[in-house]
């Protein structure tokens, strides 16, 4: 009678969709360099670049899949340029109530990179601007792939990203009522919290 196998813990699997390389090379920068012994991280990122509903879409098919746990990286700037905002939201409030978590960056994703460095409640109207200024810490950003690869953002900064980058995004979310609709948001910290959790460590 053959042994039966010790029963093995059930690793959770984790989606990540943003609109563009940029997340996918960050978040595979995560899983790569963490290598996390319970979580499986699956980086993605829709061929409708640039579209929200490219990645709420994109979400909720992954969450579909049986994924335990599905982020939506939604960038806010062309979503507020082009007047989307009430349409926006319906899709995000049904991507939502199928299991999607939904995290804004206002009015990109390097608005997160930006905050590892320095406090800042500046009203960036798009996101060359918060470039510009990433530029001043990083030097030579840019959202290449060549250049993100070899970068290693998460790994170079993972220390300033536990203590300075999700501790400057919950100020901006204390900060936020009342607020002009450009006001900064880099909700990707709120993912932050729930992996270092799930890894024993509260930030």
């Amino acid at each position: 009678m053959a042994r039966q196998g010790k029963n093995k813990p059930t690793r959770k699997t984790v989606a990540l969709v943003g609109d563009g390389q940029t997340e996918r090379i960050y978040f595979g920068d995560v899983r790569d360099a963490d290598r996390p012994a319970n979580l499986s991280i699956f980086p993605d990122y829709p061929r409708r670049f640039g579209n929200y509903k490219g990645v709420l879409d994109r979400a909720v098919s992954l969450k579909g899949e049986g994924f335990n746990h599905v982020y939506a990286l939604i960038d806010m700037d062309k979503i507020i340029q082009e007047n989307k905002i009430d349409e926006y939201k319906q899709a995000k409030t049904k991507a939502t109530a199928a299991g999607v978590t939904v995290l804004e960056n206002n009015p990109c994703f390097e608005v997160w990179l930006l905050l590892h460095f320095v406090h800042t409640g500046r009203l960036f109207s798009n996101c060359n601007d918060v470039v510009a200024e990433l530029r001043k810490h990083i030097p030579n950003y840019d959202k290449g792939e060549k250049f993100l690869t070899a970068a290693t953002l998460y790994r170079r900064y993972k220390e300033q990203l536990v203590q300075v980058a999700v501790v400057n995004a919950r100020r901006l979310e204390d900060n936020k009522a009342g607020q002009d609709i450009l006001f900064p948001k880099a909700e990707t910290y709120k993912f932050f919290e729930w992996y270092f959790k799930q890894q024993g460590i509260n930030i």
